[in-house]
């Protein structure tokens, strides 16, 4: 593809880099085979919807979706990829029944093997994932597609306007044969300055609320107590999808408090599980115990004692965060107290918990901006103010309750944007398909 004249340069000349990437960071090597197109070839000849999403926020997203097109196209196969090792191994969980894959480089010739293996009739993107030659070859193949949730900061529309103008091949792609389902009026609107017909551009809301849960069960909740032992008079603080330099202020913070909270406990959840070890050594530099979630659940196989109460916990597992989020008193959401754009704070605020999080939040810009204006969560900007606000919060139960109520409310009545993306989705698929 035409493109690749862009791409191949730049892979060869970051080659001596790529090499060394893969030879000393295991989770880059993970799914090579499959990045590179060498997956395993669709069984039959069924229709096929081939549906992505870039990490495990966009397949938690999608999984209440991908259960309606279960139901609404029976005779068809669905596929699902995700670029990312643990956005394959949530997939994997989460839908054991269809093929999981790794989405392939966006290399002509690679993405031209993946469409002959899994020769989809139709697409569905979750959130921003517009890849040029992937794009390109989705028009060259005549497959439409459909991208729900979709999100788009201005600098890809910059971006994409230019890509647009070099290459008419890429511009085709992104006007035809495509529906755009956006989060936002804001999101629409930079859609639309992509050239993209307005009728082909519907603002259907957030799923994201769809799937998030507004109570827990407790049968796990206690079970996760016990792991942890938490008693019912413990203080818990969570700090959940945390990146490097937060665990740090975060044990700060917890042993400032902890010196008038004598019952206060931390349990941290890294956003990337290969930083775990290093996030154990931190904890351990700087005078604590760390216990990781892993260990917890082989020393109550084996029968051992469990001394975790002494210590802070490290969950080293995937697809627990909304569970560990049940056990808190307290929330601080992690990659926003450094410039990582923020994680789902709406996940703990769907359990009713008091929040805190930092700056950075431009991944999740609506979603702070309407926790913050109904009072609903607290913004700090240093570690200085997380210690305050977080003192405040877990010295003042009534009105942290009621901050998480209000929060728990927002989630509530955001709810709906799943069946409004799938109808519409059932009705673009539907001159091709027979939907009885």
């Amino acid at each position: 593809m035409f493109l690749d004249i862009i791409y191949i340069p730049l892979i060869l000349l970051s080659s001596p880099y790529i090499v060394f990437t893969l030879l000393t960071k295991k989770k880059f090597r993970v799914g090579l085979k499959q990045r590179l197109g060498f997956i395993k070839k669709r069984d039959g000849n069924k229709p096929c919807i081939w549906i992505h999403g870039s990490s495990v926020g966009e397949i938690m997203t999608g999984r209440t979706l991908i259960k309606g097109i279960e139901n609404d196209f029976p005779c068809f196969d669905i596929v699902v990829s995700s670029w990312t090792n643990t956005g394959v191994e949530t997939a994997k969980k989460n839908f054991k029944d269809k093929l999981i894959f790794f989405f392939p480089l966006d290399v002509g010739l690679v993405i031209n093997r993946v469409f002959k293996k899994i020769r989809p009739t139709y697409m569905i993107f979750i959130e921003l994932e517009i890849w040029p030659n992937f794009f390109i070859m989705t028009e060259k193949q005549k497959v439409p597609a459909v991208l729900v949730n979709g999100r788009i900061s201005e600098k890809s529309v910059r971006f994409y306007r230019r890509l647009g103008l070099f290459s008419k091949s890429f511009y085709d792609s992104i006007v035809h044969n495509k529906i755009y389902l956006a989060r936002t009026n804001t999101d629409a609107d930079r859609f639309a300055r992509l050239s993209i017909p307005p009728e082909n551009i519907k603002v259907t809301g957030t799923m994201k609320y769809d799937n998030i849960k507004v109570n827990i069960d407790e049968f796990a909740k206690c079970e996760l107590m016990d792991l942890f032992c938490i008693s019912s008079s413990d203080i818990v603080l969570v700090g959940g999808s945390t990146h490097n330099g937060e665990e740090e202020m975060l044990i700060n913070v917890f042993a400032s408090l902890r010196k008038e909270i004598k019952d206060l406990r931390l349990i941290l959840v890294p956003r990337h599980i290969e930083r775990v070890n290093d996030v154990t050594a931190l904890i351990e530099k700087m005078g604590f115990a760390a216990f990781k979630k892993s260990s917890l659940d082989m020393d109550k196989s084996s029968g051992k004692s469990n001394k975790s109460k002494d210590g802070i916990i490290v969950v080293d597992t995937i697809g627990e965060l909304i569970d560990v989020y049940s056990l808190a008193d307290c929330v601080f959401v992690g990659r926003s107290l450094v410039p990582m754009g923020g994680q789902n704070m709406m996940e703990p605020a769907g359990l009713a918990k008091p929040v805190i999080f930092g700056p950075h939040t431009f991944n999740f810009e609506e979603e702070s901006k309407l926790l913050l204006e109904n009072d609903a969560a607290k913004l700090v900007n240093n570690q200085e103010e997380l210690l305050h606000m977080t003192r405040y919060l877990l010295l003042n139960p009534i009105l942290s309750k009621d901050m998480g109520l209000r929060a728990q409310k927002i989630v509530s009545k955001n709810r709906g944007a799943t069946d409004i993306n799938l109808a519409i989705i059932k009705k673009y698929f539907k001159s091709e398909v027979n939907l009885s």
